[in-house]
């Protein structure tokens, strides 16, 4: 990690974001141990819920970069930690008086899922507001950390919680660091003025009144800065194929090491924290990785590392060498993919200009998020046609190949910070 000094308002801003994504993975993993536990869910109603979730993803990331490239961000993300402490609080109260139903998981999963869409392409774009354009890389670093780090650690300890004190009364951790994540939000001195809004004003003068604005134009710009972008559209487009063919090699992964090795739960959750434990270790490499390689080796090189180790998985067949293969594997991944993330994050921010960069964000998130459930329904059939071994085999090719956007990308000619916006 560079030794780099951040403003002390970006420090309160990554304080926050690091108890939201704890805050976040402990509901997202104690919601579905709810379901069962408590109504008797089976796959259909606990893939609903996911797919509630997911839902705002698709419908609103577009109108919410829109708008949040008008809108103050620090409102916005303190609104939605509280709004989320409050959603998930009503769940407790509901088993408490005893009419937890379907409904009320329903809408909490939908609702939570628009409240974290905001949260997101809100905090993205507050972080080049609060650091100089040479210290958004490792800005963006320390922002990644804290996703990697609660992807890792949240689940982990919701399991632990879980088992000592009950599902539901583990959601009152949530709700604390959700609030408690509000409450440093509050503290950031600095105040923003929405870029879009002051762009828009030096062009067309005072007169551009919000009930002038041209929600489809907005819109079509947001688009046209990450499809008529090369670097940023080669980027878009490499992270769909990763996502979709990411499906490949975790469903397939699931039904080989468990079903097929019989490799146990505890041995296959600790190869999961290692992948976490290597993006925690990739995410705060990046930025020192990017000076000394610049974009194109970074992010050729991390994809390298983010999608060959695979073959190590379908490599044995006794429990325990699988077991050792498939950690290994997870760990480089890991590295390699949060390293990839961190990279792009930086170079898509540096390349558009301010006013754009909610909308940019929406628009980039639109093609990993379509990619993902067909990657999952291919991965699903070949695992059941040719066997969850075989497409394993497959998945390290199909990941590579996502790189092939970026080979031919114009990111040879960028220098490590040049034609940028400030």
């Amino acid at each position: 990690m560079s030794a780099v000094a951040l403003s002390r308002d970006f420090g309160r801003l990554w304080a926050g974001n690091s108890l939201t994504e704890f805050g976040s993975q402990v509901t997202m993993t104690a919601l579905p141990l709810i379901a069962v536990a408590r109504l008797g869910a089976e796959g259909l109603e606990i893939g609903l819920l996911q797919s509630l979730y997911l839902i705002p993803f698709f419908l609103l990331a577009l109108p919410a970069g829109v708008w949040l490239d008008r809108a103050a961000r620090r409102p916005v993300l303190i609104t939605t930690d509280v709004a989320r402490a409050v959603l998930v609080a009503t769940i407790p109260l509901a088993v408490a008086l005893d009419s937890l139903t379907w409904t009320h998981l329903y809408v909490v999963a939908l609702a939570g899922g628009a409240m974290t869409l905001l949260y997101d392409i809100a905090s993205a774009a507050y972080v080049p507001t609060l650091v100089a354009p040479s210290e958004l890389s490792v800005a963006h670093s320390r922002m990644n950390v804290n996703r990697a780090f609660s992807g890792t650690a949240g689940p982990g300890v919701t399991g632990v919680l879980a088992g000592l004190i009950g599902a539901v009364s583990v959601l009152f951790v949530s709700v604390v660091t959700l609030l408690a994540s509000a409450l440093t939000l509050t503290s950031i001195r600095g105040r923003e003025k929405p870029a879009a809004a002051t762009a828009r004003r030096d062009r067309d003068g005072p007169a551009d009144a919000p009930g002038r604005r041209d929600l489809v134009g907005e819109t079509r710009e947001g688009l046209r800065a990450v499809f008529r972008n090369p670097p940023i559209r080669s980027l878009a487009v490499h992270a769909a194929l990763y996502a979709g063919a990411l499906q490949l090699a975790t469903v397939s992964s699931v039904i080989y090491l468990l079903n097929d090795v019989g490799v146990g739960p505890g041995w296959y959750g600790a190869a999961l924290s290692l992948g976490g434990v290597g993006g925690v270790l990739g995410t705060l490499a990046a930025p020192g990785i990017l000076r000394r390689f610049g974009y194109r080796g970074t992010l050729l090189g991390g994809i390298v590392f983010a999608t060959v180790p695979f073959v190590l998985v379908p490599l044995a067949t006794s429990v325990v060498v699988t077991a050792l293969c498939a950690a290994l594997a997870l760990f480089l991944v890991g590295a390699g993919s949060c390293v990839v993330g961190t990279s792009a994050m930086t170079l898509r921010h540096l390349l558009t200009p301010p006013e754009l960069h909610a909308r940019m964000n929406a628009s980039y998130r639109l093609l990993p998020m379509a990619a993902t459930p067909a990657g999952a329904l291919v991965a699903g059939v070949l695992a059941e046609v040719t066997g969850a071994r075989n497409t394993l085999w497959l998945a390290p090719a199909a990941l590579l190949a996502s790189g092939v956007p970026l080979l031919a990308a114009p990111l040879r000619e960028l220098r490590h910070r040049s034609e940028v916006y400030t």
